[in-house]
């Protein structure tokens, strides 16, 4: 993988190569028993910089040095429409997700029950104790627990300032103590896809998420998919306490919807989405804090600056995105996709700081083993932190 990030001053540019991925090992069934491990490893081959501020934050460990990991190590046992799961281990849900963004994705030591018995529905009862990865607060290449790895809006320089200029992202284990996540989750499909899951973390945050598919054929060249998300996150117990002594709070939803249109005889799909945060200038959000980005608008991360604690609250953005099957040009297996986003923040909270984004992604299978992706992320703002060109280049080789 290669990244170079094109920043405004007085941020440096970033170039970073990183070379590494997973070996696996898996054993056969034995009356239902499997084993599994997993190792990553990153390497920079040398050309890393010797200033740290030139290297993309998140291909190496949060101290920008190549690192490596047993990843995954694992008991599954299955019997007929239930499955356990123990260890460390790929997890994907709308909040807690493994989300491969870069060599070295989020794992997560659990115990995960699944159950298939109901026809076209998966129950999933999971407690997760720990996290590594490249959207854990504390560290990428260790596994710390839940709380430890939930990463805020909030910055403090201690634990009586908060500061969110100079300070850093507070960890919530100094609060809470270390404690795991309680999920469960329920998914329908049969034409319509409907999930609901809820994540516990005791003394810090309770959250819900839902989302509907439902699609739908205008004709026999023309298909449409309509869906609607929304989730709620609210701070609890210790770290409510903690929020209400500097008047703040952790309460927020959003809610999103989704239009796409797919021309099967052209290879085009086209989609209109939009989405809005709730909240106000008080409340603490919790973005992707364990991995996930459910949101059908991406936007990168935002910083809460001067007197605020997230600029996320009380925002709205939307995307249109057409994505090319270039099969019917004779690229079988080649993809375009192309984005324009607008991030409207509130002006209240973060004055001068909205968002202008396109995104031009490639992505091809050149064959069973070797897939290609390219992108080129253009982002404008008035606020010199989201004003960047950013370039990423992978590949990826299978054996």
């Amino acid at each position: 993988m290669y990244i170079h990030d094109d920043r405004l001053a007085p941020k440096l540019d970033q170039s970073t190569f990183g070379i590494g991925g997973k070996l696996a090992v898996e054993s056969g069934d034995w009356y239902g028993l499997k084993v599994k491990a997993a190792y990553y490893v990153t390497n920079d081959l040398g050309l890393r910089s010797s200033n740290p501020k030139k290297t993309d934050a998140y291909i190496f460990d949060v101290d920008k040095r190549p690192y490596s990991i047993l990843g995954e190590a694992s008991l599954e046992y299955k019997n007929g429409v239930s499955t356990l799961l123990f260890g460390r281990q790929e997890i994907d849900t709308p909040i807690v997700s493994t989300y491969d963004y870069r060599i070295i994705p989020n794992l997560f030591e659990a115990y995960t029950y699944t159950n298939t018995a109901i026809p076209n529905t998966a129950i999933t009862l999971s407690y997760i104790t720990k996290m590594s990865g490249l959207d854990g607060l504390v560290s990428f290449k260790h596994f710390e627990s839940m709380s430890q790895q939930t990463y805020t809006s909030l910055a403090m320089s201690d634990l009586n300032t908060v500061d969110s200029n100079d300070g850093d992202t507070l960890d919530i284990s100094k609060i809470s103590g270390d404690q795991g996540v309680l999920m469960s989750g329920i998914t329908y499909e049969n034409s319509v896809k409907i999930q609901g899951w809820n994540y516990y973390c005791n003394d810090v945050l309770n959250e819900f998420y839902v989302d509907l598919a439902y699609p739908y054929t205008i004709n026999s060249d023309l298909d449409a998919i309509f869906e609607i998300q929304g989730y709620a996150v609210r701070e609890i117990g210790r770290f409510q306490n903690f929020l209400q002594n500097f008047g703040l709070n952790g309460s927020y939803e959003l809610f999103g919807s989704k239009i796409s249109l797919e021309n099967k005889n052209l290879g085009l799909t086209t989609s209109v989405a939009y989405n809005f945060f709730t909240g106000d200038a008080k409340t603490v959000t919790a973005f992707g804090n364990w991995g996930g980005y459910p949101e059908y608008v991406a936007v990168p991360y935002m910083f809460a600056q001067d007197t605020s604690v997230s600029a996320l609250a009380k925002s709205q953005m939307g995307k249109i995105n057409l994505k090319v099957d270039l099969a019917k040009v004779g690229l079988a297996n080649h993809t375009m996709i192309a984005g324009y986003s607008i991030i409207d923040l509130d002006e209240q909270i973060m004055p001068q700081s909205d968002i202008k984004l396109i995104n031009l992604i490639y992505k091809a299978k050149v064959n069973n083993a070797l897939n290609l992706k390219g992108q080129y992320e253009i982002r404008s703002s008035d606020n010199y932190r989201y004003a960047n060109d950013m370039l990423t280049l992978s590949l990826t080789y299978k054996f």
